[in-house]
């Protein structure tokens, strides 16, 4: 039992390692500045939707006013099935604007691959900046995003922010996800890429098609993002950058209910099985048997107080790379209140990460957008 809980330490110690590496690598990012018109690239803002008429008229408006040069700008909404109004305000707005088009998925075409695929297909621009249906972004997003690809840059991800209410289960998304940023911000700023977020990611159109888009890995629900950057990465001859620039984030809602907070992150999970970057399963992994050592030591403490103390020791070894990176974050996103809940997410977050593994592995099948995936 020592031994098995010795290996088990050591992945948590493996953890605090990378999580303060990822701190250290986010606060040193320099994203470059933005160029002037006669400069930027032509670019198409893509949009996937599925059932986001809740949402959809603050995304579109918020994209319509980019400040950015109308003879390079294009602007594709693909709809994927939607069942309430997101056509009808999509087309609505397309009568008023020559660059903004919608489009809709052929019956045999389904889900947010296809509609990424069909999108690139009708593309113009030579860069594609993605995004999804309930976002909304500052009016200079499109022109940070498209200044990052200098050299042989292929991919940029940009920072992600959840707005939030007083609903505890909301405030914890944020803070997550605000840790969640610097932690994949780090690590492409380390030039060891391993998550990007397909709410903000761009892309230049020639490397999707040079790497086939989602083929081989469309079978796989979710991943539309992650997949994409590994398949990228594993060309071997691009960069990935990260978009340090408060003007390149992309906001969007937390989740209000625990069902669809569930549905999300089972989405997530999912696509670990298809990574290509073993490196990227390997961090999880380790990371992930590291938590078990709690729970672990806490029942071995009842027989001898030494594995509490020994607990102790990890939990302060956690806490402190944990807020490492989160004050970083904070001060990237301008936002230490949300800093008050760091350490309610530190109470939760283990029975939370050790829930999720288990489920994403059992758990087959979830309702998404009114859409059953299994």
């Amino acid at each position: 039992m020592l031994v098995f809980v010795s290996i088990l330490t050591a992945c948590m110690v493996f953890y605090g390692g990378f999580v303060f590496w990822s701190g250290w690598w986010f606060e040193r990012i320099r994203p470059n500045k933005t160029l002037p018109d006669p400069l930027l690239p032509t670019i198409t803002i893509l949009i996937p939707a599925r059932n986001e008429a809740e949402h959809l008229s603050r995304t579109l408006h918020s994209v319509l006013r980019q400040h950015y040069p109308l003879d390079k700008l294009e602007i594709i909404l693909v709809n994927d099935h939607s069942t309430d109004g997101t056509r009808a305000i999509a087309q609505l707005l397309e009568t008023r604007h020559t660059y903004f088009k919608v489009i809709d998925l052929a019956e045999e075409e389904k889900g947010k691959k296809a509609a990424i695929t069909r999108g690139v297909r009708e593309a113009t621009g030579d860069l594609i900046l993605q995004m999804d249906a309930d976002c909304y972004v500052a009016e200079s997003w499109a022109a940070v995003m498209a200044s990052q690809f200098v050299g042989h840059t292929a991919m940029v991800a940009g920072p992600i922010e959840l707005t939030y209410t007083h609903h505890t289960i909301q405030r914890l998304q944020a803070i997550e996800t605000m840790g969640l940023v610097a932690l994949a911000g780090g690590a492409i700023g380390a030039g060891r890429p391993n998550m990007v977020n397909g709410a903000n990611l761009a892309y230049t159109r020639a490397v999707f098609l040079e790497v086939n888009g989602f083929e081989g890995v469309d079978h796989v629900a979710s991943g539309d993002d992650e997949l994409l950057m590994q398949k990228i990465q594993g060309l071997g001859k691009y960069q990935i950058r990260f978009a340090k620039n408060r003007n390149a984030i992309v906001r969007t809602p937390s989740l209000s209910d625990w069902s669809s907070l569930r549905a999300q992150r089972l989405r997530w999970v999912s696509k670990a099985r298809a990574y290509v970057n073993r490196r990227t399963n390997g961090i999880q992994l380790l990371s992930y048997l590291g938590f078990w050592t709690f729970p672990i030591l806490l029942v071995l403490g009842f027989g001898d107080m030494n594995y509490w103390l020994w607990g102790l020791s990890l939990i302060a070894w956690k806490i402190s790379a944990d807020f490492y990176l989160m004050h970083r974050a904070a001060r990237f996103f301008s936002n230490f209140q949300l800093l008050k809940d760091f350490f309610l997410l530190e109470l939760v977050y283990i029975p939370y990460v050790l829930w999720i593994g288990m489920a994403g592995n059992f758990v087959k099948s979830y309702n998404w957008k009114e859409r059953w995936v299994t």
